[in-house]
């Protein structure tokens, strides 16, 4: 049995989309809030980062405070550690990075570019 896996020109570009979506506001506001490293890379990689620590809190911890709450404060740690600001200014960007993360792939999905694919739920006996 072999696989053949290839990657979508479109979807390759939707993901860059998203990551500058989300990045630039996070840079922009990175400033605002007084952050120690406020670079595009740097943003980028915070999101990552956060996104990850997010989930690894939320599956350590999710059982006891709950998922989405876990995660949200694990991706919040995860940005004030990268960019190095106070818990509050993290918060914030946090808060930016999940509307306008929420926003971009609504923009993707208009232009078509971020789309879900059909799922086959028939059970087979």
């Amino acid at each position: 049995m072999s696989y053949q896996y290839s990657f979508s020109g479109g979807l390759l570009l939707s993901l860059v989309l998203l990551v500058v979506l989300v990045s630039l506001p996070v840079k922009l506001a990175a400033h605002f809030a007084g952050a120690k490293r406020t670079g595009l890379i740097w943003c980028t990689l915070a999101v990552a980062v956060g996104v990850f620590i997010g989930w690894l809190v939320a599956w350590l911890l999710g059982g006891l405070i709950g998922g989405p709450l876990a995660g949200f404060i694990g991706f919040v740690l995860g940005i004030r550690w990268m960019l190095g600001t106070t818990f509050v200014s993290a918060l914030g960007l946090s808060v930016i990075a999940f509307v306008l993360s929420l926003a971009g792939m609504a923009l993707l999905a208009q232009l078509g570019m971020f789309v879900a694919t059909p799922v086959n739920t028939s059970v087979t006996i």
